[in-house]
């Protein structure tokens, strides 16, 4: 049964991408407790079965499979059966508060719940958790406990807010404006204010008018603009040896650039880019990301160029082959891919993973073009092709290839660490005061702190059965930035529900944290290309 992550952007992704750690001196977007810097409340929509929309605030949930709805426009709430309700999106999709716990823990029946693993034992599992508080947890319910879910140190994981980001145009455009502004006459005070006072109707023209050029943030995901040549870029965001992940969407063609290990620093220059061994599909990247790599994706295929300046600062990508040359992505037909470079400056490598599978490692040669630490995005726009770019996750990587892969078997509980290599099989004793308690197949006794253990997989055998048959009737609430709960809500309050859950019993659920509410069990795109959002 695969698990369900969750930001606002994506209804699935991976189970691998569960739950990444919030860490102390991570960015902004990670903090561990109080949660990302958020905007202001905004108002929540109700969707109906026939793809009706009503714009409000979610109140809670009444007798008799109903739901208390406000619309600014009524006076009294309004009472809605939720037979007739496909979903509620909360606070455009954000939710109202942002769980901070690092660690998961995975049910059979696919809900994921973020918190604090407490303790654990034969019986039970103890975690602590914003949304639900402390909760018990019969051990057959859990199928995969995972303390540090990514593995490594997380350094970003995002967008859940556009701190840190921002968008660059080329150096060309920047040049014309100044000289524009050079070509001033020099003009008396009087006429000074008035020529203010144009200049101040112009740019809110301008900007009015560049409201669909420049890239969007919305419910945790960057959207392209209208003009290709602005770049999403993220200053001091990759350390010399580093995994960067993220998910793509598009409508229409997959053409893009990202640039790795940008300095942003081109020298000045009056000339053209030379381009080497491509068509000019780069344009003038490395004039505006400077000495970097750039990568280019395409449905078809991928290549990268290594981007520098000649003696005259006249920049130059130079196409870098990789190993059997052509790689293929074979994306012609799909929408949507997950992607991960593996980056290594000190041994001047760089491997390209897509939907988790090896793809093709490219070796940089003596000199490693990418002299900063900057990341950045384009969308090269071929036919108005429209780019999304979701679950951008960064974190330390420990340099091998392939990491061993966690499985879940019948007899025997399995625990991976998190320097990716070493997995035991065996049985697991308990959790108890930041120790994993396990015992190996050769009655060999560990005790392994449990930060250094990425995820323990239960025994399939000694977990719970769900019927394969059953009609759910289950609500699906999903947690803000990550996790899903699920059970038959009934009556609570303005912040809180009680929820029935087949597996747990009675909880009280606090809907702060919650984003979505699904009543379709539909894992349908929520985003800004839904015409209904």
């Amino acid at each position: 049964m695969k698990s369900l992550f969750i930001t606002a952007a994506l209804l699935t992704v991976p189970a691998t991408c569960l739950a990444e750690r919030f860490v102390a001196d991570a960015e902004p977007d990670t903090a561990p407790v109080a949660g990302p810097a958020r905007q202001a409340d905004q108002p929540d929509m109700l969707r109906f079965s026939n793809n009706d929309t009503l714009h409000g605030n979610f109140l809670s949930f009444g007798k008799d499979g109903t739901m208390l709805w406000k619309n600014p426009e009524v006076k009294e709430p309004i009472h809605f059966s939720t037979q007739k309700i496909h979903r509620i999106i909360l606070n455009h999709g954000q939710g109202h508060q942002s769980t901070g716990q690092s660690s998961t823990v995975t049910l059979v029946n696919g809900d994921v719940i973020p918190g604090s693993i407490t303790s654990a034992n034969q019986k039970s599992v103890i975690l602590k958790t914003d949304h639900l508080g402390t909760i018990t947890l019969p051990r057959d319910t859990v199928s995969r406990i995972a303390p540090t879910p990514f593995g490594g140190k997380l350094l970003y994981y995002g967008p859940l807010n556009t701190n840190g980001w921002k968008t660059m145009l080329p150096p060309e455009t920047k040049k014309t404006d100044e000289k524009a502004e050079e070509k001033k006459p020099l003009v008396k005070i009087e006429d000074q204010q008035e020529d203010q006072q144009e200049d101040q109707e112009e740019d809110e023209a301008q900007e009015e008018k560049d409201t669909n050029a420049d890239w969007k943030h919305i419910a945790s995901a960057w959207y392209s603009g209208t003009d290709k040549n602005r770049y999403l870029t993220r200053m001091d965001a990759l350390p010399d040896k580093c995994r960067l992940a993220f998910k793509l969407g598009w409508r229409g063609s997959l053409y893009c650039n990202i640039a790795i290990h940008a300095d942003f620093d081109p020298p000045v220059n009056k000339g053209k880019e030379n381009v080497k061994g491509q068509r000019n599909i780069q344009g003038n990247m490395a004039s505006t990301v400077g000495h970097a790599y750039v990568v280019s994706l395409s449905t078809h295929s991928s290549s990268l160029y290594a981007c520098s300046f000649d003696k005259d600062g006249n920049p130059t990508s130079t196409r870098i082959d990789a190993d059997g040359n052509h790689v293929s992505l074979g994306l012609s037909g799909k929408e949507e891919a997950d992607f991960e470079f593996r980056i290594d400056r000190p041994n001047k490598q760089l491997l390209l993973y897509l939907n988790g599978n090896f793809k093709t490692k490219w070796d940089l040669g003596d000199d490693y073009a990418g002299t900063g630490n900057h990341l950045s995005f384009r969308n090269l726009r071929y036919s108005n092709a429209e780019l999304r770019i979701s679950d951008i996750i960064i974190s330390r990587w420990n340099g091998l290839k392939d990491s061993a892969q966690s499985m879940q078997t019948p007899d025997r509980d399995v625990i991976l660490l998190t320097n990716g290599v070493d997995r035991f099989s065996g049985k697991l004793n308990h959790i108890l005061d930041g120790k994993v308690s396990f015992r190996g197949s050769y009655n060999n006794d560990l005790s392994i702190p449990v930060d250094e253990v990425q995820e323990i997989h239960l025994a399939s055998n000694n977990l719970r059965k769900m019927p394969e048959d059953a009609d759910d009737k289950s609500t699906y609430f999903y947690i803000h930035p990550y996790g899903r709960i699920s059970g038959i809500p009934s009556p609570g309050d303005i912040n809180s529900t009680k929820l029935n859950s087949n597996l747990l019993g009675e909880l009280s659920l606090n809907t702060r944290y919650v984003n979505i509410i699904d009543f379709s069990h539909q894992n349908s795109l929520l985003d800004l290309w839904d015409d209904n959002f």
